[in-house]
């Protein structure tokens, strides 16, 4: 069950994808630039998909070195690729993180197309995004909802990668095999649950089809989450035995558990 949660990320990749081919079929842009101007969202979920991209062909190729039982003589690994399963992995996340950095890059203003000046440009707009997470409507609880989502994909991401076990597999309960894989995953959660905090900011939510696509894809997250959250406590015969990290910190586990809930709130106020 905790490896079927972790293909909940599959929803995020597919609401994501899903919602940048609506906007190409929905705009009436003359141009990639015009298209980037007319979606915010267009942008940044490519340069997520990119980040994403990159980052599991990083953890394909090196997922034997992260998850290296110390002390084994030879070298074994809790989770590794090898051969023609890792090169069709890393093909396959490759060529996808190439093609949203190219549309991503297409879609820039005349003045920006230089990649020298691309660090600043992401620094600057992650900077801004940052300090942006608040809602600017604290009575509207759809906003709100999407600001607690991305603070706690931002959350689960900073777990994952820089905290020690237990902590870092909370979030998706998978021990030492896929726990440091799984923060991409969060990382495209909380630019996705972005995109829709300012959609509902500006009463596109329920408007336009792209935001549709974002909006479904975090709620199949949620519920394949929870529900395989739900399966490994009910029907796994080997919980909680064989779930010891969890057990070292339940009241994480449970906290994890109540923020991913939100996601299956509604878009109507």
């Amino acid at each position: 069950f905790a490896r079927i949660g972790a293909m909940s990320a599959a929803s995020l990749i597919l609401g994501s994808f899903a919602s940048l081919a609506a906007t190409c079929c929905e705009s009436d842009a003359e141009s990639w630039e015009e298209l980037g101007d007319s979606s915010p969202s267009f942008r940044r979920q490519n340069l997520a998909l990119a980040t994403t991209g990159v980052a599991s062909s990083l953890w394909v190729r090196f997922a034997d070195v992260v998850t290296k039982i110390p002390g084994t003589n030879p070298v074994a690994s809790h989770q590794s690729y090898s051969g023609i399963m890792q090169s069709r992995l890393i093909g396959a996340y490759g060529s996808a993180g190439l093609l949203g950095a190219l549309v991503w890059a297409r879609c820039l203003p005349e003045d920006s197309r230089n990649p020298l000046t691309w660090p600043k440009r992401i620094g600057d707009g992650v900077s801004k995004a940052i300090v942006s997470i608040a809602p600017k409507d604290v009575n509207d609880p759809v906003q709100v909802k999407y600001a607690l989502i991305t603070t706690s994909m931002l959350i689960f991401t900073g777990m994952q990668t820089v905290c020690n076990m237990p902590v870092s597999v909370i979030p998706s309960w998978t021990s030492r095999r896929l726990s440091r894989a799984f923060p991409i995953y969060t990382f495209l959660g909380a630019v996705t649950a972005f995109d829709l905090k300012e959609a509902t900011e500006n009463g596109r939510i329920l408007v336009d089809k792209n935001y549709r696509y974002l909006s479904s894809g975090i709620k199949g997250f949620g519920a394949l989450y929870l529900g395989a959250r739900a399966g490994a406590i009910c029907f796994d015969p080997s919980f909680p035995e064989h779930f010891g990290m969890v057990n070292q910190v339940p009241g994480l586990a449970v906290a994890a558990m109540l923020m991913v809930g939100l996601t299956l709130r509604s878009d109507e106020r």
